[in-house]
């Protein structure tokens, strides 16, 4: 998974496409409609996709399909297929570790993850398995904040880093909620149960605004 924070990460985007717009809402709605089918938590999926591979389109901020990190460079494509022939190029050069798409799954890591590249860019086939991982991670952890430190690394300080990474641009999703007009809306609220834990920004992230 990425290592980057999105103010960094916009640094390397390529110029905007036509087409950018539409290719703007795909991995937002592939993570809605994943976050509604697993009955995820409202906005974690959101917040990890800009975590990944958020950047701003027109002064909006969206997760990109077209992403690539290897070797600790992120890299945005105009589309699907340029995105995949850089992939090629990089296997070509020896490259083994890659993530690709909205939610940054590394090929290397999960070599069973999707069929062929085309699938690993297909924003929902990348969410929907990000999110069957984080529901394992969660199964096993009845915990969200530590299934998303698992999501990055099991290795605890790269865990929090990135635990606060994602909480950094959780406060930034919900800052800018009018940008992702595709994101899920907050859902209401309900009985907890005993022992059950939520998902929320942490006290040190909401008193920050």
């Amino acid at each position: 998974m990425r290592r980057l924070f999105l103010p960094l990460l916009v640094c390397f985007g390529l110029a905007v496409p036509v087409a950018a717009q539409d290719h703007a809402q795909a991995c937002l709605q592939a993570i809605r409609k994943a976050e509604k089918e697993r009955r995820m938590p409202g906005r974690l999926l959101i917040a990890i996709g800009v975590t990944e591979s958020g950047r701003e389109i027109g002064g909006r901020l969206t997760v990109w399909p077209w992403t690539v990190n290897a070797d600790g460079q992120g890299r945005y494509f105009a589309d699907k297929q340029a995105a995949i022939a850089h992939v090629q190029a990089l296997r070509k050069r020896g490259v083994r570790s890659i993530d690709v798409g909205c939610m940054q799954v590394n090929l290397h890591w999960h070599p069973k993850a999707f069929a062929d590249l085309e699938t690993a860019f297909d924003p929902e086939a990348n969410v929907g398995y990000a999110a069957d991982m984080l529901k394992e991670f969660h199964g096993d952890l009845r915990n969200w904040t530590r299934s998303v430190k698992h999501y990055h690394s099991r290795t605890p300080d790269k865990g929090d880093a990135y635990f606060g990474r994602v909480a950094a641009n959780l406060r930034l999703v919900l800052l800018r909620r009018n940008d992702l007009a595709d994101a899920p809306p907050p859902r209401r609220r309900r009985v907890i149960r005993p022992g059950e834990e939520t998902w929320q920004l942490p006290p040190q992230v909401a008193e920050a605004g």
